[in-house]
């Protein structure tokens, strides 16, 4: 009888021991709320006060402006710019990058990628942008810890990542600072969101000269067309064809994998990201020799082209003082099955339009466009 007295205090203890190192509350600490510590935009690192925090309190959250905190991360970059020597920008008109710093609030994780699978020159034209993009994407903050913003933290917080992105970004080869200071941007679209948790900051820096007759379309006979007015006199050198597979969704988990960077076509999934960008086609104007038609000087190109080399078989150009208007229209039957072979498709896929161009007097190129044609 003895035994079983003994026996049943063990017990006792060995569930008690459990429930206190296992299942109890003991060993949970309390919960916290942090605050963002005084920050230097020159300052290497963010640092916060936390302090802990009875979930019985009803916090009262201050208001934050998001119109002024934009138009501080707009003067900003302009500050830089000038300081640079390029053009200052105006706010641009598309909602895409507030769009996407929103949706970054669900991971707290930096990423080009959003949840429908598209990259940023993808959700840029779905939303009708007819110009060209590149998009820097900061996210601060992290999911663990809860925390409390003001304005002027918010405000502190966007002025040290400007710093940080110009200043110091050898992390990322300076992408970003070279998007920032780029003398070819004349507008930019910022997006600014917060949660308990993370602020989210995105960049989309856009170039628009194209005043569109056609925006680009490839119709269901396959045929590639664009015309319209570009606000310069310059020379259109080339079109460059990129492809991507039709966008799927994408889980919070594979988001927060994805790479922290970004190219233009198939060589840059969420899963992998090659450096350069390579584009499926290369469409050039039709031969002024009238000697060579476009079939045949397309066949020629393509004997030492790794490429698809495509001769257009309308490409008419007109140069004013200060504009250049263009139409130009080719067929993409063998490109696209080109691409169905390749891909083990039917073609279907985003195909985006870089149109090159040259300024009159210089012999740098820019990209005018970055248009994604959904042919789906």
């Amino acid at each position: 009888m003895k035994t079983v007295y003994i026996v049943i205090p063990i017990i006792v203890l060995v569930l008690a021991a459990s429930v206190f190192l296992f299942g109890g509350s003991y060993f949970q600490e309390p919960p916290q709320i942090c605050y963002l510590a005084p920050l230097e935009k020159t300052s290497l690192d963010l640092y916060y006060d936390c302090e802990d925090f009875d979930t019985d309190t009803v916090l009262e959250l201050p208001e934050i402006n998001h119109d002024k905190l934009v138009t501080l991360s707009l003067e900003l970059i302009n500050e830089d710019r000038e300081r640079y020597n390029s053009p200052v920008l105006e706010l641009g008109e598309s909602s895409t990058a507030q769009k996407h710093a929103e949706e970054l609030l669900n991971t707290c994780r930096t990423s080009y990628w959003s949840s429908n699978g598209m990259k940023p020159y993808m959700r840029y034209s779905a939303s009708g942008g007819d110009g060209a993009i590149n998009e820097n994407v900061r996210v601060i903050g992290t999911p663990e810890l809860q925390k409390y913003w003001t304005e002027e933290a918010i405000g502190q917080i966007i002025a040290w990542n400007q710093y940080s992105m110009v200043e110091r970004d050898e992390a990322s080869e300076f992408r970003h600072s070279t998007n920032i200071i780029h003398p070819d941007h004349n507008y930019v679209n910022i997006g600014l969101a917060w949660s308990n948790f993370c602020v989210t900051i995105v960049h989309q820096f856009e170039d628009k000269y194209i005043e569109w007759s056609q925006l680009p379309i490839i119709t269901l006979n396959h045929e590639f067309m664009l015309a319209g007015r570009v606000n310069f006199n310059s020379t259109i050198e080339q079109i460059d064809i990129f492809y991507d597979p039709i966008p799927m969704p994408l889980s919070d988990q594979e988001l927060m994998a994805s790479p922290r960077t970004y190219g233009f076509g198939h060589v840059c999934s969420h899963i992998m990201c090659s450096d350069g960008s390579l584009p499926i086609a290369t469409v050039l104007p039709n031969s002024e020799n009238d000697n060579l038609g476009p079939d045949i000087l397309e066949g020629i190109l393509n004997q030492e082209s790794n490429i698809p080399i495509l001769i257009a078989h309308k490409w008419e150009v007109t140069h004013g003082e200060d504009f250049t208007t263009f139409s130009i229209e080719e067929d993409f039957t063998e490109l696209i099955d080109f691409v169905a072979e390749a891909s083990n498709t039917t073609g279907k896929g985003v195909y985006t339009v870089l149109v090159w161009a040259s300024p009159e007097g210089s012999d740098d190129g820019m990209v005018l466009t970055t248009i994604s044609i959904f042919f789906l």
